[in-house]
């Protein structure tokens, strides 16, 4: 009979696997118990965003992004209803002073300016022969002066010499016929008075007639003016060599007094609109030096002026365009602007870390000198342009921290770089 022994090699084999196993994982347990790392968190070196700590001149600037505007605007506006008959000139259209944008019709307008003609007319008519005939009686006064100054000279002339013959003792003239003549001379001179002064009331008088008609004939002329006015004005033309920015306008359209018919701006004169962080517009004064980017080309620019208002967390500047301006140029041209804030000279700093401001503490990973490891590191910063941030204290020249997103491993205290 076969007995069946037990291998006892087998079994010898199976003990030793399980000792080795073991050690192996007592190993693992001890090394990471006593691995001076404590990094719990693994990251990709190629996903990072280093930078490394410099000393030097450290130009101050905030960034911004806007577009160009026209600096001079006009908008072309009816002062009459009408009815758009022709457009002449699309957006986008160059034009010059007087060229004929649209044309506009109003036959009513037109019917008034032909009435408000003949009134005119019918009215200088009338104002002509009512000065002829003030005139005439002016004339007709005057020559009631004259005469009364003759019969007043003729008896004075009269009184003189019967006078002198009394004085002479001539008897041939009585008394009675030189008091006669007396009276009629008071009574001439008298009558010359008030013919005089009626000649002096009779000119006020057109003078004030001619003044009455100069002004109802002024106030029908400014009358004809103004519709003449509005009628020329169904004919609108551009009021400046510019390029046409808007034309609202349609065939057909019936617009009201008032109504916009065509934006105008000048192709010579720009500014810049930049929209500012609100963190950083304290910083920005009126009259700091501007550089504007345009993708093509460069241009000098001045801080003009500075909204009060912040809108979308933004603050909107005008910059004021110098030098001559490129071909590029034109309406809403999208442009970034680099706005010179001050210079610091000798001091440290780095590329701006996400979600670094200015004058704060924060924490940062530094990577150790075998860049395998990066450890959580406080750090005080200081001024901070679009691109750089001044550090103050916590860290040295020469140093690397990472400078792109840790919010993802913000709980770690040492993260491993892979």
């Amino acid at each position: 009979m076969d007995i069946v022994r037990p291998n006892k090699k087998n079994k010898l084999s199976k003990k030793i696997l399980l000792i080795i196993s073991l050690l192996i994982t007592l190993t693992l347990i001890l090394f990471l118990l006593f691995n001076k790392s404590r990094a719990s968190y693994l990251a990709d070196k190629d996903s990072l965003l280093i930078a490394t700590v410099q000393r030097g001149e450290l130009n101050i600037s905030v960034r911004g992004t806007g577009v160009l505007a026209p600096k001079d605007i006009r908008w072309i506006a009816t002062n009459v209803p009408a009815r758009v008959e022709r457009v002449l000139k699309k957006a986008g259209a160059k034009v010059k002073k007087g060229d004929l944008l649209l044309e506009l019709s109003n036959p009513q307008l037109q019917q008034q300016l032909t009435q408000a003609r003949w009134q005119l007319q019918a009215l200088e008519a009338e104002t002509r022969a009512r000065q002829v005939a003030l005139e005439s009686d002016l004339l007709d006064q005057e020559i009631a002066v004259i005469n009364e100054k003759l019969n007043f000279n003729k008896s004075q002339l009269t009184l003189d010499a019967q006078k002198e013959l009394l004085d002479q003792g001539i008897v041939a003239i009585s008394k009675i016929d030189y008091e006669e003549v007396k009276i009629n001379v008071a009574q001439y001179k008298q009558r010359w008075d008030l013919e005089q002064r009626r000649l002096d009331k009779r000119r006020e008088n057109l003078k004030a007639q001619v003044e009455a008609n100069e002004a109802r004939l002024s106030s029908m002329r400014k009358s004809v003016e103004r519709i003449e006015q509005q009628v020329a004005g169904l004919q609108v033309t551009a009021t400046m060599d510019s390029i046409v920015q808007d034309m609202p306008m349609e065939l057909g359209q019936q617009v009201n007094a008032g109504t916009n018919l065509a934006m105008l701006a000048r192709t010579d004169r720009f500014i810049a609109e930049l929209r500012i962080p609100e963190k950083q517009i304290k910083d920005v004064v009126i009259g700091q030096k501007v550089t504007l980017d345009t993708r093509s080309s460069k241009i000098p620019g001045r801080v003009q002026r500075i909204d009060p208002a912040v809108l979308n967390s933004s603050v909107q500047i005008d910059v004021e365009l110098l030098g001559p301006l490129p071909k590029e140029v034109r309406p809403e041209l999208t442009v970034d602007g680099v706005i010179e804030i001050t210079t610091i000279a000798d001091t440290l700093f780095v590329k701006r870390p996400m979600f670094a401001t200015s004058f704060s503490q924060s924490s940062v990973y530094l990577i150790d000198k075998q860049g395998g490891y990066a450890n959580k590191h406080g750090v005080t910063f200081g001024n901070m342009s679009s691109q750089y941030i001044q550090i103050e204290q916590g860290l040295k020249e020469g140093e690397s921290i990472i400078v792109s997103d840790s919010s993802s491993w913000q709980q770690h205290q040492q993260i491993h770089i892979n």
